[in-house]
């Protein structure tokens, strides 16, 4: 990545807390241990994924480059328009490979990166468009964060909540680790109405098993409004070159009460 890459190491320790022990580059340089920083996270379990399951290699194989061809096509104008809010400390849930990374703004205080499939991650750790910001990798659950209260002034998800198998919790926790009035900024597919919704339906047993758990017919707007957040934006859109059972699109930010 960029210059102020941090990428965790993580340590098992028993009856500890979990730590990570983050290696710096600077001007492409790796200083370590010299200007190594130690961040630890109490609520952490210890027990982490550190070998991907067959389906999700098989995922970071194809995704990846489809998603470039989906960027390529449009779909980066909608992240940049999106990013360009993030400010002050900020967490991104579901990062994938790092097609975000150089649309966030390089004032951020600190851009903190979760992705759970280590193949992806080991994508991630390869990039070099980062914005010359604190950047931390870390592996993690998005419905059961390890950071404390208050923790981040923004939340970011692209194309995530598809994925997950309670995205009512992660909405949740995104509250949770947000700051009062912090921002939670959203770009996600949804379920369409009519004929569109009712493919979705049919197509989403298959689309889980090829996709990562992706639900095609995920309702996350309905979710989003019954959670503790405020939504103060919303657009209706469609992903550009996307097949029709997953075109309908939602882009905006929501604010924590």
């Amino acid at each position: 990545m960029a210059n102020n890459l941090v990428l965790d190491v993580p340590m098992m320790l028993p009856h500890a807390p979990y730590r990570q022990i983050l290696a710096m580059r600077h001007r492409g340089r790796r200083e370590w241990p010299e200007r190594a920083m130690t961040r630890t996270f109490p609520r952490a379990r210890l027990i982490r994924m550190t070998t991907a399951t067959f389906g999700q290699r098989q995922f970071a194989r194809w995704y990846p480059g489809f998603m470039a061809r989906v960027d390529r096509a449009g779909q980066a104008d909608v992240r940049r328009t999106q990013l360009a809010h993030a400010h002050g400390r900020t967490l991104e849930i579901g990062v994938g490979n790092g097609l975000s990374l150089p649309n966030y703004p390089d004032d951020l205080e600190e851009l903190v990166l979760l992705e759970p499939n280590p193949a992806l991650r080991d994508q991630l750790a390869t990039r070099d468009d980062a914005p010359d910001i604190p950047v931390t990798i870390v592996d993690g659950d998005a419905h059961d964060l390890d950071f404390p209260d208050a923790d981040f002034d923004t939340a970011t998800a692209s194309l995530v909540f598809c994925s997950l198998r309670d995205p009512a919790r992660a909405l949740g926790e995104l509250h949770r680790v947000l700051r009062p009035g912090g921002r939670f900024l959203f770009h996600e597919h949804v379920r369409g109405t009519g004929l569109r919704g009712t493919i979705q339906d049919l197509a989403t047993p298959l689309q889980r098993r090829l996709a990562d758990g992706c639900h095609a017919n995920r309702d996350f707007e309905s979710l989003l409004e019954a959670s503790d957040f405020e939504v103060t934006e919303i657009e209706h859109t469609r992903m550009p070159t996307m097949m029709p059972t997953i075109v309908p699109l939602v882009v905006g930010t929501a604010r924590r009460r």
